[in-house]
């Protein structure tokens, strides 16, 4: 399995390659559905990586917020198909990393009010929910690169793992 440094040059590496193989086929002008797709790939590759599960580079980023990461530790064994499957692994982290933020919020929501600032939580998350559901309504192109930047980066690394482990065992 390839460390955390040649992990970082692969999501740099293939993400600079998705980005020119882009600019080349599809109209420049286009390039906000591009910034999306990168920046998802950028985070979901250097801080959202099949590693989580364990005490990597990509956990160790969180820096105080790696917390949240720590239920995902404890119920994702190391290189399951939860973890390490090619689209199913980042499609299930960034379904938990959207779990975690209503969770958060829900949170802060109750700090406020033992602040006794009175804010209702269900108002609180129907307006996330709204607001998400408007964005992805509005902007589906953007949506989508976002999602699909998301995923492919943790498939680089699934991938990227399965090779090395490959090639070590039939050498």
């Amino acid at each position: 399995m390839p460390g955390a440094r040649v992990h970082d040059l692969i999501t740099v590496s293939t993400l600079a390659a998705f980005d020119v193989l882009y600019v080349a086929k599809v109209h420049p002008a286009s390039l906000v559905p591009l910034c999306c797709f990168s920046g998802a790939y950028l985070f979901a590759g250097l801080a959202c990586a099949g590693d989580l599960d364990t005490n990597s580079r990509e956990y160790r980023r969180w820096g105080p917020l790696r917390f949240i990461w720590w239920p995902y530790r404890v119920l994702v064994p190391h290189r399951s198909w939860v973890s390490h499957g090619l689209i199913v692994g980042g499609i299930i982290r960034a379904l938990y990393l959207g779990v975690m933020f209503f969770l958060l919020s829900w949170v802060g929501v109750w700090l406020w009010n033992q602040c006794g600032m009175h804010v209702d939580p269900a108002s609180v998350t129907q307006m996330e929910a709204h607001s998400l559901g408007q964005i992805m309504r509005t902007h589906p192109r953007e949506s989508l690169a976002f999602l699909v930047g998301f995923v492919l980066a943790g498939t680089a690394h699934s991938l990227a793992d399965i090779v090395s482990t490959g090639l070590k065992r039939w050498l």
